[in-house]
């Protein structure tokens, strides 16, 4: 498998090249490492603490009011598949394409640096972020979700990438330009290209650009959010039309002194973990189906919100006391560790990571995931499978502290 390379200009930008000759086209990445969760920060000696939802917006405002218009849509007209979005660490601007990539390289540069900022444009674009947020009003787990981070955090005020309506409403012209100033800086920055392309060409088209590049020198840092595992509430509930009863529990678990690696590692272990207690096979599984207290699969998914990692099962079930007391059970008694699955479960991984490199896309993005959200900037291997060990896994699991937990409920209100 081809290998990543790593180059970092004197302006602190961060480039990586992974070279496949191979394939037809080529991948374009340009990541800020700006997301929903990064609303504090010192800019130029001043404190900022901004409201959900800006980093979207800042988003949207580069791409459709840089001086040469919508920079995408440019690229659009020459067939290029590009698009930008923002995640809770990061805002992505990425095209992929099999001709025209020095064009698409100097497009979205271009666009990200040239940006005019006026109270008119904001205001124009306003609408259309409002209209993508109240899409989403009519999804019950949108709503449930913003409870349960409400109920387990205390200190970190991140709730949603997209922010509320009014937070839209009220945003100023001149938040959204301290957000660029601050965070849009190349030692905040990083490019990812992948595929077939001529590396001196790319790479010259890139010093070109920044050497010719006037930035206003901004010192800028983020500010960090203090948080431990303590729960800020023990169980609430959600009111929404729903065809069955949906109960969640969500775990709170301190995970600041892993390594990225050590991180990358938990990833497997926190899928295998899942499978064997709460998959179609697993003892939980079975036992509330032959009960029927569920009809339909457990709901089990993990989140990482800096150093804290936030576990949640949930199900649609006809007796909530019945299921959230048999899967606090199951949790407080970890005795369905299983090695034979345990090592099914990583031999269908090793399998996905051969017939990953079949795909540029599908070998990128996972590479790219890692390298902004747990810092771990190495393309993963089959050989770094030898690293799973059974023993390991069961440690891991068993030595986490579950005693911190949320209960949301979703339930057809009452007459």
């Amino acid at each position: 498998m081809n290998k990543v390379e790593t180059i970092k200009l004197d302006n602190g930008l961060t480039i990586y090249l992974y070279e496949d000759k191979r394939r037809h086209f080529t991948f374009f990445d340009f990541v800020t490492l700006f997301g929903g969760m990064d609303k504090d920060f010192v800019l130029n000696k001043h404190e900022y603490h901004m409201h959900d939802g800006i980093a979207h917006i800042l988003e949207h405002y580069i791409c459709e009011c840089s001086d040469a218009g919508n920079f995408l849509d440019e690229l659009g007209k020459r067939q290029m598949n590009t698009n930008a979005s923002t995640s809770s660490d990061m805002t992505s601007y990425y095209f992929d394409a099999a001709e025209d990539i020095i064009y698409g390289i100097k497009t979205i540069l271009n666009g990200i640096y040239n940006v005019k900022f006026t109270k008119e444009k904001l205001e124009k674009l306003k609408n259309p972020i409002i209209q993508e947020i109240r899409g989403k009003m009519d999804n019950k787990f949108y709503h449930s979700n913003i409870m349960t981070i409400n109920n387990l955090f205390n200190n970190m005020k991140f709730r949603t990438v997209g922010g509320t309506v009014d937070e839209v409403k009220n945003t100023t012209i001149e938040e959204v330009k301290s957000c660029y100033d601050a965070f849009y800086q190349p030692s905040n920055q990083i490019i990812f290209i992948a595929g077939n392309f001529d590396r001196k060409e790319v790479l010259n088209t890139i010093n070109d650009f920044y050497n010719n590049l006037k930035l206003k020198n901004n010192s800028f840092e983020k500010i960090k959010i203090n948080e431990d595992v303590s729960i800020n509430k023990n169980n609430d509930t959600l009111y929404f039309n729903t065809p069955m009863n949906y109960d969640e529990i969500s775990f709170k678990i301190d995970c600041s002194n892993k390594s990225p690696e050590e991180i990358l590692d938990l990833c497997f272990y926190l899928s295998t973990f899942f499978n064997q207690y709460f998959g179609n096979v697993s003892p939980l599984y079975k036992d509330l189906v032959d009960n029927k207290v569920i009809s339909s699969h457990i709901n089990v998914f993990h989140n990482f919100y800096n150093d804290i990692l936030v576990i949640s099962i949930g199900a649609y079930n006809n007796d909530t006391d019945y299921f959230i007391n048999h899967v606090l059970d199951k949790i407080n008694n970890l005795d369905s560790f299983n090695e034979e699955i345990f090592e099914l479960d990583k031999n269908s991984c090793t399998v996905r990571l051969i017939l990953r490199d079949d795909s540029l896309i599908g070998t990128i993005m996972p590479f790219i995931e890692n390298v902004v959200s747990i810092k771990y900037p190495y393309l993963d291997e089959v050989k770094d499978m030898d690293r799973l060990k059974y023993n390991k896994f069961i440690k891991i699991i068993s030595d986490f502290d579950f005693s911190n937990y949320t209960i949301t409920s979703i339930k057809n209100k009452e007459n």
